[in-house]
């Protein structure tokens, strides 16, 4: 068995400076700032993130996505830094997400993997990353895109290929978690391909990680703020999505950070917990793991 805890969509910010805003990163700080969802994240939410993960010793950290909020190298120098003491402990596979690639520069500057390439483990657009612990192999993909101002992202047909070899590959006796930023599938388990916001061909990554003889065990993401767990579209694979990581707490709202750890065995269903924020600390969900339903 191994024990994996999964964050995602932290959100560390940094303002921009003026040389540093964009059409698009203009737009989304007026966003943060006008419509007040700078005050979504908190700096100390974050660092109890990290904190919490340590504290439950997994075999393996996850973090599939949005580490940043616009993809400015100062997000990038917080999240690190914020980030040591999982990254010293634990292996750990990280994957970018759509606001971690925010403009062509962080794009073509290949951004992220200047402060994170060492935990991406082979990951890019074109590639699948992969990290083995114990009986358990990770796999990773990465279809963010910057693209104007919607936030949907494309896998390449070359990284659907060499992920559907990948898990097929794989022998009964190690299970199969994939990791994205995208959900597959909606919480309502329609398939999450809508334009402007979703992974325009999440049937293709459907097919890469089911239709074989050979299916995923697994796939994590983020993305969707609020967590959910449901199943790939046609498929007995199981999607979690623990939430974002970096949420203040909002009960007004309904708005909490969580994380997730789950128990991972060949043959066997993964099993989960949840953790909230319930203003003070990280704590298992009352009633069990999505049982708020947010």
């Amino acid at each position: 068995m191994v024990r994996i805890a999964h964050a995602t969509d932290i959100h560390w910010f940094v303002p921009p400076s003026l040389r540093e805003l964009s059409t698009k990163r203009l737009l989304g700080s007026a966003n943060l700032y006008l419509a007040g969802r700078r005050h979504h994240f908190s700096r100390a939410v974050q660092d109890a993130l990290v904190a919490a993960i340590v504290a439950e010793s997994p075999d393996v950290v996850v973090i599939s996505g949005d580490l940043t909020a616009t993809a400015l190298p100062a997000e990038f120098e917080v999240a690190l830094a914020a980030l040591q003491p999982i990254l010293q402990r634990f292996p750990t596979l990280i994957v970018p997400g759509n606001h971690d690639v925010y403009t062509r520069g962080a794009q073509r500057d290949h951004r992220i993997a200047r402060w994170f390439g060492a935990w991406m483990h082979g990951g890019s657009p074109e590639s699948v990353a992969r990290l083995d612990v114990g009986d358990v192999c990770l796999l990773g993909i990465d279809p963010n895109r910057p693209t104007g101002l919607d936030a949907a992202g494309f896998l390449p047909e070359a990284a659907v290929r060499a992920l559907a070899e990948a898990v097929a590959d794989l022998p009964p006796a190690r299970a199969c978690v994939v990791v994205g930023h995208y959900p597959l599938a909606d919480r309502h388990g329609a398939l999450y391909d809508r334009a402007g916001h979703g992974l325009r061909n999440a049937g293709a990554v459907v097919a890469a990680i089911g239709s074989g003889p050979r299916a995923a065990d697994l796939y994590v993401h983020g993305h969707v703020h609020h967590g959910y767990r449901t199943l790939a579209p046609g498929t007995l694979i199981p999607t979690f999505n623990p939430g974002s990581g970096g949420y203040a707490h909002q009960p007004e709202a309904r708005r909490a950070a969580c994380f997730g750890v789950y128990d991972v065995s060949p043959g066997s269903p993964p099993e989960a917990r949840r953790l909230r924020w319930d203003g003070e600390r990280f704590a298992d969900e009352a009633g069990g793991a999505w049982a708020s339903g947010r």
